[in-house]
């Protein structure tokens, strides 16, 4: 009998070893995945953070591009209208006309029709010949 208690004794003390390997393996690997899980949240938050700024970042360009979507309208618009003119309706004698009266570029995109640059262009050559 005594045999039979020394062998559950130390079957019982192998086991509770056992146990113990166990018990210490898992705490280990639970301290490894609680880690790991602060690691991972951090990497969330951050691509969390980074998604906010693309999507910010893709809205102001979209917004940007819309503007120039309707700058080339109105340029393709003005160039058509420009187009549709015959080649002596040009008003430049007109313009230059304007131009000796002392117009300035304003006047002379207003009046006549010009672009910006056509009535700048004019009026640098009217008053450098004078």
């Amino acid at each position: 009998m005594i045999a039979v208690l020394t062998v559950l004794t130390m079957t019982s003390v192998l086991g509770l070893a056992v146990l113990g390997v166990v018990l210490f393996r898992a705490l280990r690997d639970h301290r490894e995945l609680v880690e790991r899980t602060g690691l991972l949240r951090q990497r969330v938050m951050q691509a969390e953070q980074q998604l906010g700024a693309l999507c910010s970042a893709s809205l102001g360009a979209g917004d940007h591009l819309v503007k120039l979507e309707h700058r080339v309208q109105r340029v393709m618009e003005r160039q058509d209208a420009l187009e549709m003119r015959p080649g002596n309706e040009r008003p430049y004698a007109q313009a230059s006309q304007l131009v000796n009266k002392g117009a300035d570029i304003d006047e002379l995109v207003e009046a006549c029709g010009l672009t910006r640059g056509e009535a700048e262009l004019l009026v640098m050559m009217q008053r450098g010949a004078a």
